[in-house]
């Protein structure tokens, strides 16, 4: 089994070390995209380069992709393009939080983020045990200047939810800040739902029942398929 997660470099030991055995993990960058993701429009500014390596990465024989990003961008045509199963970190670490309690909170960066991050609840059909979305209040590209600070964050604002919004479990809602999920659950006392780990852990899933996106769910776009089927005929 061949997984690729899409995003930062550097990762791919790490994020190894959450698959089993005999599974095998690529990392890819796009080209173009924005440094960082702290709005909807560097989301959208995100989408065409994910978008046009994910069907790249199905050629070359991949079983799953993973985009990185927690805010789940450009995922449902992502899904039009390929046929392999494509894993949105948000909505799959939130679908893991819901089972593991009556009610969860998503621990962010930014307040620009907290809204889009409410909507991906609806979308993964979990909104009704949202409790909250509670952001840190530091930037991407600042999370790791000062460790320290950014977990003393992390923590103040996961007791708030615990305390103020009554969550039950808690999900990391950014990337960067996923690889301290342990280190605050830990500390605070009730489950942390790493979002790239539950991503992958759900790609290999997939992958080893045979699954993927259903294409009634997400077709192949007319005018593709169009220009597909002329390519077979000619």
């Amino acid at each position: 089994m061949k997984l690729c997660y899409i995003g930062p470099a550097g990762r791919t030991e790490a994020l190894q070390k959450f698959l089993s055995s005999g599974v095998a993990l690529e990392s890819r960058t796009t080209e173009g995209g924005p440094k960082s993701i702290e709005s909807m429009w560097e989301e959208y500014l995100s989408i065409p380069g994910t978008m046009e390596l994910a069907v790249q990465l199905e050629k070359e024989g991949f079983d799953a992709i993973i985009p990185g990003c927690v805010g789940d961008p450009g995922i449902d045509g992502i899904r039009e393009l390929v046929t392999i199963p494509v894993i949105g970190p948000g909505a799959t670490s939130m679908q893991v939080a819901a089972g593991l309690g009556h009610s969860f909170s998503v621990l962010t960066i930014l307040d620009s983020v907290i809204r889009p991050t409410e909507h991906l609840a609806h979308t993964a059909g979990v909104a009704s045990k949202l409790a909250s979305v509670r952001s840190i209040g530091i930037p991407v590209l600042e999370l790791n200047d000062d460790l320290e600070r950014t977990f003393d964050h992390l923590v103040t604002t996961a007791r708030q939810a615990i305390e103020q919004d009554r969550a039950e479990v808690l999900v990391i809602g950014c990337g960067t800040l996923s690889f301290r999920s342990e280190e605050l659950q830990e500390a605070v006392g009730v489950p942390v739902v790493n979002p790239l780990r539950a991503a992958l852990r759900m790609a290999e899933l997939l992958v080893s029942s045979g699954l993927s996106h259903s294409k009634i769910s997400y077709p192949t776009p007319p005018k593709l398929a169009a220009a597909q089927m002329e390519l077979v005929n000619s």
